[in-house]
């Protein structure tokens, strides 16, 4: 059968094949939609699930499974187990946690849920570690929200989100009013924004009402004072925008803050854990000598196998073992591939020097 009569029809049956697989994966609930969400990602970031299924099935299964004694195994379960954990969840959490506590200084949201208001306590505190659940807004959710102010209806379209989201929307509308009083550092007079605002609604307008006051003020103002075009000359332009600004360097500053916890934990107090696990097993509760159980050195060593470390080659790597020792009839080869070595002894001195 000649290849152009061939080739039409395998390039039918794929595309239809896709469509089919499209059209599938628009089905709610189908079995294509679900494998969909599993390993649906976040920007460059993969699924969580889908990343935990590669780690798990990848890394620490075989590492487990390669394990040569009970010690090595629970090491391995404690330090990866707790690595990827902490990895997927501990630093999303961080920096959620931080942010949550600045929008209620500054008034300004800088997290989102699917949680609803009415979900216990407990729900909310887990939407911390989950995906779905309460996650810090990127950069780029930052200047959707924050940036881009171009009249009276963006302005009250963001003024509303900030009060939907239960933030301050006078804060967030007088962002950069001065400190009077504070530390050097700080405004001592207020901002361009603040003073568009002011000229917006009045100079003791009081900008601690409810921000559906707030905004309802707002929009009982002409579309074309003045004011909304220095409001937007202020915050359509993210290098000008005072919002965006500092919602996009306080969220790198936790995510650094947040990398140097897990850090910090993964570097030096996971290891620290697993070396205090070891010595408690051995040594005396004064770390001073082994236990009664293995200060005799006739008492098997557990979970350490009694054979040579040649036994465990196959027999691909028992020729190469054997052509570098020199020929087979080699008395050092011999010894080897018997197991002669007293590993017994050497390994009640590795557990002495724990």
């Amino acid at each position: 059968m000649r290849i152009d009569n061939i080739a039409p029809k395998i390039s039918n049956a794929v595309g239809q094949n896709l469509v089919k697989l499209g059209q599938a994966a628009q089905k709610n609930g189908s079995v294509v939609d679900r494998l969909n969400k599993f390993t649906e990602g976040r920007g460059m970031n993969p699924g969580r699930g889908a990343f935990l299924a590669l780690i798990f099935s990848c890394t620490l299964i075989p590492r487990f499974l390669k394990a040569r004694d009970i010690d090595e195994k629970s090491e391995i379960l404690r330090r990866d187990v707790t690595t990827i954990l902490t990895i997927t969840f501990a630093m999303k959490a961080i920096k959620a946690g931080l942010s949550d506590l600045m929008a209620k200084k500054k008034g300004l949201p800088m997290t989102f849920t699917n949680i609803p208001d009415d979900a216990p306590w407990y729900k909310k505190a887990l939407g911390y570690f989950q995906q779905k659940g309460r996650t810090a807004f990127s950069a780029e959710d930052i200047t959707a929200n924050y940036a881009n102010i171009d009249g009276k209806d963006t302005l009250t379209r963001m003024l509303g989100f900030v009060d939907d989201n239960k933030g301050d929307v006078g804060k967030v509308l007088t962002f950069d009013r001065a400190n009077p009083g504070s530390f050097f550092g700080k405004k001592q007079t207020d901002g361009p924004l603040t003073l568009a605002a002011k000229k917006l609604l009045g100079e003791d307008f009081d900008f601690s009402k409810p921000g559906k006051e707030i905004i309802a003020a707002i929009n009982e103002k002409d579309s074309s004072n003045a004011a909304f075009n220095e409001i937007s000359n202020i915050l359509k332009d993210v290098k000008t925008n005072p919002v965006s600004q500092f919602a996009k360097g306080i969220g790198s500053k936790f995510e650094t803050v947040a990398l140097l916890a897990v850090v910090a934990f993964l570097g030096f107090g996971l290891p620290k854990l697993n070396e205090k696990l070891t010595k408690n097993k051995y040594l005396d509760k004064d770390g001073n000598g082994l236990k009664a159980h293995y200060a005799n050195p006739n008492t098997p060593i557990p979970n350490v196998p009694n054979r040579s470390a040649v036994s465990t080659f196959n027999q691909s790597q028992r020729m190469v073992f054997q052509s570098f020792l020199g020929s087979h009839q080699s008395p050092y080869a011999a010894n080897a591939l018997q197991g002669q070595a007293n590993t017994q002894e050497q390994a009640q001195k590795f557990v002495k020097n724990v």
